[in-house]
């Protein structure tokens, strides 16, 4: 394990919304479960802790996540950690010969080890290669994107993934900049767009940006779509699928597939939120939201 895992252990770890979720999946004796997004393992050691005997998957595309959370559920027995990703649950479930499961989470947040290691190019905030991959062994790179892709595939990531109206612009200076040097490392990027681009809301200019090349490069919404689809072929009667959001997009692909799946119960007319005190106590889940659907 490389010192920056090592450290991260040793960090105070915030589950989103463990209560809620904990309270809604609705753990049954014997049941089986599935955490289709594991991380460093946060959520999956606060359902092992419940008391009830329950088998949970762990699913996670990321191999240093693997890493950590295996090491942070090594006093549990009644695990597996899988590397995949969730759009490919019907192929995990199968190779296990799991037929049925009682419940599962999709956590769609990204954990604060991606965040604090610049190798991994997902913020801003600290200066590395433009990367973004969850998984390290696909191709696509943030710095493919940039520095490649056609500026109709751009100007569409960028209005359809981080919702920026008027980037036409902003996409022929990108163009106009990577004729001369190619975009290599996060900072060099965000310098760009804040010395470019204006921002009416009280954010850095680049946040948007960034959330596209990142949901562009893991093909995030396609993912989930597969995934919350592919659900529905293992979830048992009563059974109960849970999804934390933290984006509009995510949001709103949630809900319009529990609205419009005759199969699923929506048990939330509203999204639960972090209460004020999670809100202090981990200001990254601010933008947290839990929507359960259950089978019918």
């Amino acid at each position: 394990m490389e010192k920056s895992q090592k450290k991260f252990l040793n960090e105070e770890h915030f589950p989103v919304l463990k209560d809620e979720v904990l309270k809604w999946i609705n753990l049954k004796e014997n049941g089986i479960y599935v955490d289709c997004t594991t991380g460093t393992g946060g959520h999956s050691k606060y359902l092992l802790s419940s008391g009830k005997n329950i088998f949970l998957i762990c699913i996670d595309k990321d191999e240093k996540m693997i890493e950590i959370a295996r090491e942070n559920l090594k006093y549990f027995r009644n695990f597996k950690l899988i590397k995949g990703g969730f759009e490919n649950l019907e192929e995990i479930l199968k190779k296990e010969d799991i037929k049925e499961i009682d419940g599962l989470l999709f956590d769609l947040g990204f954990s604060k080890l991606h965040i604090k290691d610049g190798e991994r190019g997902f913020s801003f905030q600290i200066d590395g290669y433009l990367d973004m991959r969850y998984d390290r062994n696909s191709n696509l790179k943030a710095y493919d994107i940039l520095n490649s892709w056609h500026r109709n595939d751009l100007i569409y990531i960028f209005k359809n993934y981080g919702e920026i109206k008027n980037c036409e612009k902003i996409v022929d200076k990108i163009i106009e900049r990577r004729k001369k040097k190619k975009f290599e490392t996060t900072k060099e990027f965000a310098d760009f767009i804040s010395d470019n681009f204006r921002e009416r809301k009280k954010i850095h200019p680049a946040t948007r940006f960034f959330l596209a090349l990142r949901i562009a490069v893991n093909d995030e919404l396609n993912c989930l779509k597969k995934g919350l689809e592919k659900s529905l072929n293992f979830i048992k009667k009563e059974g109960r699928i849970l999804v934390i959001s933290f984006n509009s997009l995510e949001d709103r692909i949630v809900k319009k597939f529990f609205k419009e799946r005759e199969e699923i119960r929506v048990l939330t007319k509203k999204p639960i939120t972090p209460t004020i005190e999670e809100i202090k106590e981990n200001p990254l889940s601010r933008s947290a939201k839990l929507r359960v659907g259950e089978r019918k």
